[in-house]
């Protein structure tokens, strides 16, 4: 069988991917002039035009008309002093006189055309111009992180809509601009548009409150640097909310509206980062124009409105731009993926239909409302728990332990919180469009739908962990003693040359009887013997240790199926133990030969952490429209059925002694249990292994406000299959090269959270010693006979019964 688990997904390499996050780069800005008032005379400073007198308060309750606020406020020209031009008129003056005659003519004509004179054609010239039908406009989707800070930007449009009471009064008052030109997106300067502009005008007037009016002009505008919109300009020029705006910060971005982009698309000549002088002189002109329209005293106008020194720059907009955006092409873009996948299956609790699913005028489904919906989503995962884990598992990181290795060598890791389910740490690969060597998603958002690549491994013996709770939940006590040596099974024999051996073949295990026919549980456990194990899963069936796994957290696994040229995901959230086991899975099952994936070994780790409790395993927190949440998690805590917190507080106490065998010790001090892995590559030890693994938790205790982590970790080939080894050559094993990404990881991270330190409780010593299948060196010890325990349920795997023909002692090399 393969142990890659490949499954339909992307190309790898450099080329393109179908499972790539791209991200459309921000629409061109709009022709230079754009900006300017939408009504006739908006572009003629200091006129007041009344046309859409889409008022808005002003200090002291008084309504001032936006338009003609607007219009003072659009000032001169950016490279034109507000004094200049004194004496004989400039042919600058007269051409203003020319643009206002102009406007006057327009306006009559608009006048004329709408009343008294030819009033059958003004009514229907009013009645053709349209509202534009759907008024959603297209804005960006943003993913934080759960403490905070943005993980990613999605969408064709740096835009985020905010409502009328998020914007500031005095940032409404300063960038009092007209809406209706935005709409009418004409580029001449005919009388015809001015008169269709007036029309707009007039029926926005009709159709909307002031403050709708206000609220959409401020969302749709251009300010340059790529922002559409008053949020995305706050960002992009103070790094900060629109909300937090002060009123010197506000005169800077209405400065910038009537030439966002500038000469050669460098940036407007009122950003004080590009002419600091002409910036000046349009920030100056602003500030006289609030006070003559009695926005702000002539002593606050002194006191607050002095050109602020917070403006960014450039290159650090761009640079917080590329953190939201390139973080697609980086390993939190998988994060993403496995995010977007579970907003895209989020369904109406009226209809139970999907949410966010749309249909295209092709009847192709689509999921552009989560892409260009302005969504707010935040994710299980902390920012500083996954910078540790990039740090710990990134070959490119040099305080990593995968730095300077081997290149065909590939680490992953996850965290999950106990008690949650909630991913807390992803590491998949270095980059969002790669493959995903940590799981399986299926991102319909940003992806096409398809499965992704490369996430199910073989767990070899950190799959002992379910083994090993089925034992306990089947009255196995951790002190039973079992016959650790290689033997014959029925159908695994010597002669067939298929016997079930252990790791560490040609050697005898080292247990305190002296004898490793006579091992208690405990130590077949620390020593990753395969035999005993194997024994206990013929004696309770695979089915068991599969039921025992899912209800754990593992959801898929892949199978070898014949005439399938991959191994077959099976989704155990949909089949039972016995639905898969022994069709598809035999007893190997209980060493660890299946393939899972390192986000359900995590999950599955976080169970035993809670004593047994599991919570599905999850990337989304909350979603967000329009400041209203739309979605929050819901934990659903279920026990393991039969599994109790006394056969949780044995298996933990035997993991504890995995981490001290290998002497990963945390270096703050935090308690570690674990369970390392390793699967060989092809059918004997002396090709070496092709996957090493370390999984565990730290303690967790509610109670004491520490919610503990627990990991795991896989590494293993890129490509093919080929031997593991270090850059000392030497083969890798699950606690040599995993283990120590493991520690590091947990011990980082905790600290870096500043987790409090807790205890692991101490074993209840549960089950029964007069099971197993030891055998007693010595008459001082009784022999144990095999027995199966409690009596299997029909259909269960009983000893003598042959393994599945579908399984192989190992797993074969793989295409």
């Amino acid at each position: 069988m393969t142990g890659r688990a490949r499954v339909p997904a992307p190309p790898t390499g450099d080329g393109p991917s179908t499972g790539r996050a791209s991200v459309p780069g921000a629409a061109p800005p709009p022709a230079r002039g754009a900006a300017r008032a939408a009504v006739p005379g908006a572009a003629v400073p200091g006129a007041a035009v009344p046309v859409a007198r889409a008022a808005v308060p002003a200090p002291g309750g008084a309504a001032v008309p936006v338009a003609r606020a607007s219009a003072r406020v659009g000032g001169p020209p950016a490279d034109v002093p507000p004094d200049a031009g004194a004496g004989r008129p400039s042919p600058g003056a007269r051409a203003k006189r020319r643009r206002r005659r102009n406007v006057i003519i327009a306006s009559i004509a608009a006048f004329i055309m709408l009343t008294g004179i030819g009033l059958v054609t003004g009514t229907y010239y009013f009645d053709r111009v349209e509202l534009p039908d759907d008024l959603t406009l297209e804005q960006s989707t943003s993913i934080y992180y759960a403490d905070g800070p943005l993980m990613a930007r999605i969408g064709s449009k740096n835009r985020t809509v905010v409502t009328f009471d998020d914007i500031p009064l005095h940032v409404q008052h300063t960038i009092s601009q007209q809406y209706a030109r935005k709409w009418a997106e004409l580029e001449g300067v005919t009388y015809g548009r001015k008169v269709r502009e007036a029309v707009i005008a007039l029926k926005l007037n009709k159709q909307y409150s002031k403050e709708q009016i206000m609220t959409m002009y401020l969302n749709i505008i251009y300010f340059g640097r790529g922002a559409h919109g008053i949020q995305a300009a706050s960002y992009a020029y103070f790094n900060k909310s629109v909300k937090d705006l002060t009123v010197a910060e506000g005169v800077v971005l209405a400065g910038v509206i009537k030439n966002p982009s500038g000469d050669n698309d460098k940036g407007s000549p009122a950003d004080p980062t590009v002419d600091p002088v002409k910036a000046e002189a349009r920030f100056d002109y602003i500030r006289k124009q609030m006070v003559a329209l009695k926005f702000v005293s002539e002593a606050e106008a002194k006191e607050k409105l002095t050109m602020p020194t917070t403006v960014i720059t450039q290159a650090q907009t761009r640079a917080n731009n590329a953190v939201a955006n390139t973080a697609l092409d980086k390993p939190e873009g998988l994060v993403v993926h496995h995010v977007l996948e579970e907003v895209a299956a989020l369904t109406d609790p009226r209809t139970g239909a999907l949410r966010y699913e749309d249909v295209d005028p092709q009847g192709k489904k689509n999921f552009d409302k989560v892409r260009d919906g302005g969504l707010k989503i935040i994710s299980t995962v902390d920012s500083r728990i996954q910078q540790v884990a990039v740090q710990e598992a990134s070959a490119s990181s040099k305080d990593s332990n995968m730095y300077g290795q081997k290149p065909n060598l590939q680490a992953a890791l996850v965290a999950v919180e106990p008690g949650t389910g909630a991913v807390k740490a992803y590491y998949g690969g270095d980059k969002g469009s790669g493959n995903d060597y940590a799981g399986y998603h299926v991102d319909p958002v940003l992806g096409n739908g398809q499965p992704s690549c490369c996430g199910g491994h073989p767990p070899g013996s950190t799959f002992k962990v379910y083994t090993l709770a089925t034992a306990l939940m089947a009255g196995y006590s951790i002190d039973s003693f079992w016959n650790g040596v290689p033997q014959d099974f029925p159908g695994r024999t010597a002669a067939q040359k298929n016997q079930i051996k252990n790791a560490t073949e040609g050697r005898i295990p080292d247990c305190k009887s002296g004898s490793g026919t006579w091992c208690t549980l405990q130590e077949i456990t620390v020593q990753s013997l395969n035999v005993p194990f194997y024994a206990i899963t013929l004696e309770l069936g695979a089915d068991r240790v599969i039921d025992t796994a899912r209800a754990a957290g593992i959801t898929s696994m892949w199978a070898t199926v014949e005439g399938e040229p991959l191994p077959v995901r099976k989704d155990l959230t949909k089949l039972s133990g016995k639905d898969v086991a022994p069709k598809f899975f035999g007893n190997e099952v209980g060493f660890g030969q299946y393939p899972i994936t390192v986000l359900d070994h995590a999950g599955g780790m976080a169970t035993f952490a809670a004593r047994g409790v599991a919570v599905k395993t999850h990337f989304l927190k909350e979603v967000w429209e329009k400041e209203q949440r739309t979605f929050a998690e819901v934990l659903k805590p279920q026990r393991i059925p039969g599994f109790n917190e006394g056969m949780a507080d044995d298996l933990t106490a035997v993991l504890q002694g995995v981490p001290e065998k290998y002497r990963l010790k945390a270096a703050h001090g935090y308690p570690l249990a674990g369970k390392t892995g390793t699967w060989q590559l092809g059918n004997t030890t002396s090709q070496g292994n092709a996957h090493a693994w370390m999984g565990g938790y730290v303690p967790h205790d509610k109670a004491k406000n520490s919610p503990g982590l627990a990991a795991a970790v896989w590494v293993g080939n890129k490509g093919d299959e080929v031997a593991i080894k270090d850059k000392e050559n030497e083969n890798i094993i699950g606690g040599k090269l995993p283990g120590p990404i493991w520690r590091d990881f947990l011990d980082g991270a905790l600290t870096k959270v500043k987790m409090p330190k807790v205890s692991f409780r101490p074993s209840a010593g549960v089950g029964s010693k007069d099971v197993g299948t030891g055998v007693s060196p010595g008459p001082s010890a009784p022999v144990q006979n095999p027995t199966p325990g409690p009596n299997p349920s029909p259909g269960q795997s009983q000893p003598g019964q042959s393994p599945s023909p579908k399984t192989s002692p190992s797993p074969s090399r793989r295409n």
